[in-house]
């Protein structure tokens, strides 16, 4: 009787560990990371291409000192530029970014002045 109550001990002691084991893997796969980590290059992740131009624009406001007229027409094309950069990258039509983002650039030297454009090559050169 003895062998069997030893044997049982044994037997429970294997499920006890087994368990301290299984619950120690759940812990450490639970406390792993939730997301990827967030890129700092892009002005703003996850977001429709309106939100994008309507921070971007404020950010060109505040360092071109756009006026209200340059504002509204910079957010136009804010706007229609990220709109397009969206579609051609979910195309999966990347060779075409380059050519939409210099057309980018000469539209807004068409609103900007020496200067703002100057600043602007050099402040939102990632653009």
């Amino acid at each position: 009787m003895s062998k069997f109550v030893s044997f049982i001990k044994k037997l429970n002691y294997q499920n006890e560990m087994k368990n301290s084991i299984l619950v120690l893997i759940v812990f450490l796969v639970s406390c792993g990371p939730t997301s990827p980590p967030s890129s700092n290059n892009k002005i703003i992740n996850n977001t429709s291409p309106e939100a994008e131009a309507k921070i971007l624009t404020d950010k060109m406001k505040s360092s071109l000192e756009l006026d209200e007229t340059q504002l509204d027409k910079v957010l136009m094309i804010n706007v229609v530029n990220l709109k397009i950069i969206k579609k051609l990258k979910e195309a999966n039509e990347v060779s075409k970014i380059n050519s939409t983002k210099e057309k980018y650039k000469s539209e807004l030297k068409e609103i900007l002045t020496q200067s703002q454009f100057a600043k602007f090559l050099t402040d939102f050169s990632e653009l």
